[in-house]
């Protein structure tokens, strides 16, 4: 009874495979749990069989339903194989596998286990039908287990490392098992009985594997893992659930956390609580996800089994339930759900797993996680000995499973050559969130097998993949001599213009897709390739050529007419049309055979999806003929499926468009390094508003603008023109964020919908990364001290390090390096981005040969606040006595603002000044009244009434000019440079005597806000007696919102008593007068008219916008707000 049960527990391992798939096909969304119950077995492992092998299957694996030991390394076969598995009863072949069967049209059916399980009527009926079987067995399921394992090594899987598990019970066989697939190891079955073991222990000799033991000394004694010569022992735990997250821990960095299945393993009354888990087992094994077992609701262990997934989740991992509310609560999927929520946006998971060499020229590289197909296909994203690669001489091609790079290099090298491969952290995980981390892996490059055809898939009737184990020689004028069924596939209609090479690099290739324009013929069919000839065709980059090869393959016959299963659509613009087979390319692929909402498309549009298995064609770039609600797509009869069959005429399918008002929001903003900010949106937004830097504003920790510094911004994939998620806002070296803190504002982007959405504006703080070395700037004697001398950095220096006397020396008269005098001084300079050394005075920092003279000073060890060192390490230069480098101006960094009734006008230079002088500047043409230096800041000052030696008001002049308010650094002399280039100087200097450079630009934060000119107020009624009052401000208007200032003041007739409407209100461009046109007959000549500014809630009126884009509202003081009256004139 006992081996009964773990028969049919192992079995439903492999049925989970299957599941898998299924959940695979229905695009289970990250982020959110997805429950899939339990059906019937039989039902559901072929329905899911059908569904997730719409082209067919060259291979399928037949296991008994009832029963389970046999199939316990189904998983990994599976795996291997590419294979659906299909549950029969024993006695007689399922009705519901039958008709799979006719679907998947396998050349080969995989039978696990003897006649006990599968009796041999079914395996006769089998045969009758045309199918080729591979019958694996033995006289007990350790030998059946040998069998398998025997299997795998002919398929290519090796045994130098194997598991194994106990055979007599299954708890521990349920969590290895996913692991084992994952892992691409044989998974033995293992008791203490010596007889029984001895098909085991032959296996493990013979290959001489290293065993790894999953369970205690009671499941595996001691003997026994000795008779193993066993490396490693997993010991379980005091019950199956402890065991499962002691496996969970041993093998977590083997497994990937994009996905996560959950299942029961409790007791309950219809078994011992292992169904669903078994199921879930096989499924996370496809994935390499891991498996944690469940127990009832409120139980330590299912307490335990939450806590793993919370510390291994992130908020993209694809968390599945497997199993209904009565085996895994409702509760216990809304704690998961919780866990989501809370999950952090990534696990630290993304890294490269393994680098490891093919052949001589092909290198595969496998991440922990599923990658960006465009950023890990971008050839220059890997190195060879710290040489890029490029497309001339390497391909980099993505595998199906996403998580696999395969590098074709052009040029082979020599057997046993050394290289070391290294992976950039430009490669991007799937979602656009996180770069890989940079990853570097010393190999060998070696191949001592003839290449051989490892796989040769059908689809329909009209297309062959040919797999070879590595890449050969291969081209288009080599198909020649390749025949089916003793004829040349030229003679049976191959288009070389639609036949495909893959993993392709120079003359090599490892895969090719021959498409016929006629139907091969159905049955059994023979691939016959010659034997290759050195330097000319089919041998390998180590000059092994391929032997005669002779394939089989099968072509079925399917004549009923192709069907369209769906049509869906993204909000891209693109539709998916999706076919229930195998579409044939050249017909499919042909736009004039479609019409949507009676609108013609072209072919460049059409192109068969990813993965699909040319079951889905995705149609592109149509976005201006679809329409929100109903749409139409109509599909030709020329369209055929891939064996020939035309679908039915008048093929019209309804789709609908639903209108999507969700607004784009930037949901995350993070620094990638110095150079690269990374903005993720909530969806996908247009690429020409994305990319437009002028949508971004970015601010300094002192609030000052410093968006100049924005080189570019760019799509994360790099692919130029997409309509993606996440964007990179790109800056130079020179410009590299490494401050403490930045905010960033951005707005005015759209999504990508046929009725797009805006967002609202957003605004984040972020922490810059200093992860750039500093540099030395100057070394510059001090101009009013020769016993001196100035050092400048490029940033904020660690305080310690750079006053720390044995971090310089310096170079005498004679050449010769020296240490510091003891009786110098070192002291930093404002803000730690320099330092003064005062020499005693008996050097002379001057030219000359003596021993106290001072010429040149070196620094070593120096570290900015980040910890960096100097980009050079060391430094050395001459002490310069040229003072023309002085600070300059930063552009776009001029603020002007109220303090008081005083103006105060801020501008930002390159380095502080230690001298200032007012009389270097002018704002709007007007001298400042005081002035004063805060770090890099110069604060100039306009005092309320001040008036210019012309007896106009200073203030005023600056209020007039707005936002083109001009600054100006004046010319006070002129002085070269080192180079002998004259440059304009204006008196202010730093610390080290050097001039601060002359310079100008105009306002960039206009923060003075328009105040009232009540004097120049006035209303009037024209000739033709239509009145209108002019409200005069210290500045120019915005004229873009008109239609809101109608409320900001309020008129009243004092004759009339009554409030006067407002008809229109016009502001004139580069105007500072407001005009309020009213109503004929509202205002006559000489009437007296109340007028005061509206509360400030309901005030619009606004200054013209300034360089930043930004826009101050007036403010009504309280003068404003009080009853100021005029006598209407006459115009």
């Amino acid at each position: 009874m006992k081996s009964k049960m773990i028969n049919i527990l192992i079995v439903t391992i492999c049925l989970i495979l299957i599941q898998v798939s299924a959940f695979i096909q229905v695009k289970a969304e990250t982020g959110k749990v997805i429950r899939t119950s339990g059906l019937d077995r039989y039902a559901t492992a072929a329905q899911v069989a059908k569904d997730n092998w719409p082209s067919g299957a060259r291979n399928v694996i037949l296991v008994t339903g009832e029963g389970y030991a046999d199939a316990v390394s189904s998983s990994v076969l599976a795996k291997t194989l590419d294979a659906p598995i299909l549950l029969t009863t024993g006695t007689s072949l399922n009705s519901d596998t039958q008709s799979a069967l006719d679907a998947l049209h396998p050349q080969y059916i995989y039978i696990i286990g003897g006649i006990g399980a599968i009796k041999q009527s079914i395996r006769d009926e089998l045969r009758n039908d045309g199918y080729n079987l591979v019958e694996l067995k033995g006289d007990n399921r350790y030998e059946t287990n040998a069998a398998v394992a025997n299997k795998l090594l002919e398929l290519g899987v090796k045994a130098d490392n194997v598991m194994l598990v106990g055979g007599e019970g299954f708890s521990d066989a349920l969590s290895i098992a996913p692991v084992a697939a994952a892992k691409g190891q044989i998974l033995l079955l293992g008791s203490n009985d010596n007889e029984s073991m001895k098909p085991i222990l032959d296996f493990v000799k013979n290959n001489n594997s290293k065993v790894t033991v999953i369970g205690t000394n009671y499941i595996i004694n001691e003997i026994m893992y000795k008779a193993l010569d066993a490396v490693e022992r997993v010991n379980g735990g005091v019950d199956r659930f402890q065991t499962n997250l002691n496996v969970l821990n041993r093998f977590k960095d083997d497994l990937n956390f994009d996905k996560l299945f959950a299942a029961s393993a409790g007791v309950n009354a219809r078994d011992d609580g292992y169904a669903d888990a078994l199921v879930a087992s096989s499924l996370a094994g496809k994935f390499t996800s891991p498996l944690v077992l469940l127990d009832k609701e409120k139980s330590s262990a299912t307490v335990d089994a939450l806590n793993y997934i919370k510390e291994k989740v992130n908020k993209y991992t694809a968390l599945n339930i497997i199993g209904g509310t009565g085996v895994v609560s409702s509760s216990i999927e809304a704690q998961m759900n919780d866990i989501i929520d809370q999950a952090p946006e990534d696990s630290g998971n993304i890294k490269v797993k393994d680098v490891s060499a093919n052949s001589l020229n092909q290198i595969k590289v496998e991440f922990s996680t599923s990658v960006d197909k465009n950023t890990a296909e971008n050839i220059s994203s890997y190195q060879i000995d710290g040489a890029d690669l490029n497309g001339d001489k390497a391909s980099a091609v993505l595998q199906e499973d996403n998580k696999t790079v395969l590098i074709t290099l052009a040029n082979p090298y020599p057997q046993y050559t050394d290289v070391t491969l290294s992976v950039k952290n430009t490669i991007l995980d799937k979602g656009l969130n996180h770069n890989i981390d940079e990853f570097s892996k010393k190999i060998t490059l070696s191949d001592l097998s003839v290449p051989i055809v490892q796989s040769i898939s059908v689809s329909g009737s009209n297309k062959l993949m040919v797999k070879f184990s590595v890449p050969i020689k291969i081209s288009t004028s080599d198909l020649y001599s390749i025949k089916v069924n003793g004829q040349s596939i030229l003679n049976l209609g191959l288009d070389t213009s639609l036949t495909k090479f893959y993993d392709q690099s120079g003359i090599w290739a490892d895969k090719v897709e021959l498409y016929f324009n006629s139907p091969l013929p159905v049955g059994n069919n023979k691939l016959e390739i010659p034997k290759g000839k050195l330097n000319d065709k089919f041998y390998s980059a180590a000059g092994f050529i391929m032997q005669d090869i002779e394939v089989d393959f099968s072509v079925h016959s399917v004549n009923d007419s192709p069907q369209v299963n769906s049509v869906n659509f993204d909000y891209a613009g693109n539709i998916y049309i999706t076919f229930n087979r195998a579409m044939d390319e050249k017909s499919v692929l042909n736009g004039s055979y479609y019409k949507i909402n009676n609108n013609s498309i072209t072919s460049q549009n059409i192109s068969f999806e990813n993965g699909s298995k040319d079951t889905i064609i995705k149609i592109q770039n149509i976005k201006s003929i679809l329409h929100i609600g109903a749409n139409i797509v109509s599909v030709s009869s020329n369209v055929r499926d891939a064996y020939g069959n035309k679908i039915n005429d008048n093929t019209n399918i309804s789709f609908n468009i639903t209108q999507d008002t969700v607004k784009p929001q930037v949901t995350n903003v993070s620094m990638i390094d110095s150079q690269t900010m990374r903005v993720k949106f909530n969806k996908k937004v247009n690429n020409i508003f994305a990319t437009n830097k002028s949508n971004y504003r970015l601010f300094d920790s002192n609030n000052i603008e410093i968006s100049n510094k924005i080189d570019a911004i760019k799509p994360t994939n790099s692919v130029t023109g997409d309509n993606t998620d996440s964007y990179d806002i790109k800056f130079t070296r020179d410009n590299a964020l490494t401050g403490e803190k930045y905010t960033l504002k951005v707005d005015n982007i759209i999504d990508i919908n046929l009725e797009p959405n805006v967002m609202d504006e957003f605004s984040q703080e972020v922490n810059g990364v200093d992860d750039i070395s500093p540099s030395v700037t100057a070394i510059v004697r001090k101009a009013d001290n020769k016993q001196k001398v100035v050092i400048f950095f490029s940033e904020s220096m660690d305080e310690a390090s750079i006053t720390n006397p044995s971090n310089y020396y310096y170079v005498n008269g004679n050449g010769t390096s020296m240490n510091m005098p003891k009786d110098a001084t070192i002291n930093a300079i404002q803000d730690d981005n320099g330092v003064v050394i005062s020499f005693p005075s008996n050097y002379i920092l001057d030219a000359g040969s003596d021993d106290n003279h001072v010429i040149k000073i070196g620094i070593a060890n120096v570290k900015d606040r980040a910890q960096n060192l100097l980009s050079e390490v060391t430094y050395s230069d001459y002490i310069s006595t040229n003072y023309s480098g002085g600070p300059s101006l930063v552009l776009n960094t001029v603020k002007f603002e109220y303090s008081g009734d005083d103006v105060k006008v801020t501008l930002h230079l390159t380095y502080p000044l230690d001298s200032l002088n007012i009389n270097d500047f002018l704002v709007a043409g007007e001298s400042p009244d005081s002035g004063l230096v805060s770090g890099n800041d110069v604060i100039l000052i306009f005092k309320d009434g001040s008036i210019d030696s012309n007896q106009k008001n200073k203030i005023n002049s600056i209020k007039s000019a707005g936002v083109n308010a001009k600054i100006q650094i004046l010319k006070s002399k002129t002085v070269q440079d080192a180079r002998g280039n004259n440059v304009e100087v204006a008196n202010s200097t730093d610390i080290a005597g050097r001039n601060l450079i002359v310079s100008s630009d105009i306002v960039h934060n206009m923060l003075l806000a328009p105040k009232t000119n009540p004097d120049a107020w006035k209303v009037a009624v024209s000739t033709d007696g239509s009145p209108s009052a002019e409200i005069v401000f210290d500045e120019n208007i915005d004229y873009s919102i008109l239609g809101l200032y109608n409320d900001d003041f309020i008129f009243t007739n004092e004759r009339t008593g009554s409030r006067i409407d407002v008809q229109s209100v016009i502001v004139d461009k580069n105007s500072n007068k407001v005009v309020y046109n009213f109503y004929n007959n509202t205002v006559s000549v000489g009437d007296k008219i109340d007028i005061y500014a509206n509360k400030a809630s309901k005030i619009d009126i606004r200054s013209e916008k300034d360089s930043s884009g930004s826009y101050v509202v007036y403010n009504p003081t309280s003068y404003d707000l009080k009853i100021r009256t005029k006598v209407a004139d006459q115009k």
